[in-house]
């Protein structure tokens, strides 16, 4: 796929119903809930199309693997019609000329006045659709917005005297103070005789996920750290990125305020508070916290805040054309549509929506309306995903966002290591990254 991708070409909305076709979706084969969806969509997209063939391309996808998994998917001969991707992987999809520009079919369908028409403007979270941009144009639909917040285990807070309902800190304007000071009670108690106790006795405070880069994003940027100046310089070997590393390890060292980088805690009940951007239904298949959580917000940083968010969905194969590259439109036009959107929350899709109006009716949360569904929701001029890698060729973005990860776990895990040795390292391994 090396070939340039055409940005204007002539697209069709009305495709005959009864077209016979095939269509081919890569699809995360390590992602049960992700299969889940693929194949609610599957089902619905047949109703309107009954003699379309949809068949799945499983592949690995994670931060190891997804490169691996694109590659492999081109180099088989037989590359899907649509790339499953999200915030952090589309980019590479780019560099490899492997999906189209989708702003002739968004024009088109902004344009129209039936069940064509896409309004961005009224009738989605249109910030999402311009996350999945390069040079000004857009690639990628979203299927669905992931907005991290934190659950709460209500349970071991009480067991430390805290009432989640009642405590002042506790609110949808909380800040990183507000968490550490509740962290902090909360890792006093594991460690007195009472905790000592109790079933919590080796519990954390807070397992924050900080080798996650909606978490970690969110926070650099919040503690004014940039990745590459306004010139494209690399700008990490600063005092706002000492600062962040020495507070992050200060932490870690009391104790039990805050766990290490990757624990996965929080669903067997052992820690007070987890970042996290699953929707409550997902929380909630863990038995041993399923009536014990909530959620709050992710807590606000400094005084220039940041939230980290992001979108999973896909974009058309640079193979599609004609007939099958409108196809493809056509099922991610329903995907996004009220009854595509309905049909994934109905086949267990429990974040909130990328239509405003399902979004905020709570939609996608049947069952856990006592719970703050707000949570998810609120602060939405705060909410930035993830883009340093923009900076850079699309082929460095994979190994950009390795080595943040990697330095978040040398400052998290590697306490041998001084701060300034791990700043060393991280402008080494972005050295290296764009290098290539």
């Amino acid at each position: 796929m090396n070939k340039d991708v055409p940005l204007e070409y002539e697209v069709n909305l009305y495709l005959d119903k009864n077209i016979t076709e095939t269509l081919r979706i890569m699809v995360p084969s390590n992602l049960e809930a992700e299969k889940k969806y693929m194949e609610a969509l599957r089902n619905g997209f047949k109703e309107i199309y009954p003699n379309v063939t949809i068949e799945f391309d499983e592949r690995t996808v994670s931060d190891e693997q997804y490169v691996t998994s694109v590659n492999s998917a081109i180099a088989s001969g037989n590359v899907p019609d649509l790339f499953w991707t999200n915030t952090a992987y589309y980019y590479y999809l780019i560099s490899k000329k492997a999906v189209i520009n989708l702003e002739p079919y968004y024009t088109v369908a902004g344009a129209c006045s039936d069940d064509k028409r896409l309004d961005l403007e009224a009738d989605y979270y249109k910030s999402f659709f311009d996350m999945s941009t390069y040079d000004g144009r857009r690639y990628i639909v979203p299927r669905s917005m992931d907005s991290v917040v934190t659950f709460v285990n209500t349970e071991l807070l009480a067991a430390a005297g805290i009432d989640f309902e009642t405590d002042e800190r506790l609110t949808n304007d909380w800040t990183w103070d507000d968490c550490i000071s509740v962290s902090r009670e909360v890792a006093a108690w594991i460690q007195s005789p009472a905790g000592q106790a109790s079933k919590f006795k080796s519990s954390y405070a807070l397992e924050a996920e900080l080798s996650w880069e909606a978490v970690y994003n969110a926070m650099m940027l919040s503690y004014g750290v940039e990745v590459f100046d306004e010139n494209g310089n690399i700008a990490v070997d600063s005092e706002e990125t000492k600062k962040l590393a020495n507070d992050i390890r200060a932490l870690r060292a009391e104790g039990r305020v805050m766990s290490r980088t990757e624990a996965s805690l929080f669903g067997g009940g052992n820690s007070a508070f987890v970042f996290s951007s699953a929707g409550p239904a997902n929380m909630a298949v863990n038995s041993l916290i399923a009536d014990n959580f909530d959620a709050l917000p992710f807590p606000l940083i400094g005084e220039n805040p940041k939230i980290g968010c992001g979108f999973v969905g896909c974009g058309i194969s640079a193979t599609a054309e004609g007939v099958k590259r409108d196809l493809a439109w056509a099922f991610l036009h329903y995907m996004i549509s009220q009854e595509g959107q309905m049909t994934l929350i109905n086949g267990g899709l429990a974040t909130p929506s990328i239509r405003v109006d399902l979004a905020e009716e709570k939609q996608w949360s049947k069952g856990f309306q006592d719970l703050n569904l707000d949570a998810w929701l609120v602060h939405g001029d705060k909410k930035v995903a993830t883009n340093f890698f923009m900076a850079k060729e699309p082929s460095c973005a994979n190994e950009l966002l390795t080595s943040v990860q990697s330095f978040m776990k040398d400052v998290c895990d590697s306490t041998s290591i001084s701060v300034d040795m791990c700043v060393k390292r991280f402008v080494e391994r972005i050295e290296e990254a764009i290098a290539q």
